[in-house]
């Protein structure tokens, strides 16, 4: 076994390590259970065209452009505040900072 494969090999068990991890598996069905839910992609879907329509507005100076922007922030609120979306961003939060500790104690093993 060379290097690179001897590191493919220990990066694989750290992966799986990591999918192992119960918060990583909580967060992994929060994450499917928003991907199948009609209404939340609806308004996913909504929340991304209300993103480009500010944009466009801000690039012609139209000055509906405060009016969209309340409509997003209103619409924005409504679904960070719908339970799945509040459980799958409080766990993608705990993930990040698992994988940021990870990091961090790999980066200080190479000191």
């Amino acid at each position: 076994m060379n290097k690179l494969d001897k590191i493919e090999s220990l990066s694989l068990k750290l992966n799986q390590l990591i999918l192992n991890e119960p918060v990583v598996q909580e967060y992994k069905k929060y994450e499917q259970l928003i991907h199948t839910n009609e209404k939340l992609k609806k308004d996913e879907k909504e929340l991304k065209q209300l993103q480009k329509k500010i944009v466009q507005q801000k690039a012609r100076q139209d000055d509906e452009v405060i009016q969209t922007i309340a409509i997003y922030q209103q619409k924005k609120a409504e679904f960070e505040n719908h339970p799945l979306v509040v459980n799958y961003l409080y766990l993608k939060q705990e993930v990040d900072d698992l994988l940021q500790n990870i990091n961090i104690q790999i980066n200080n093993q190479l000191k």
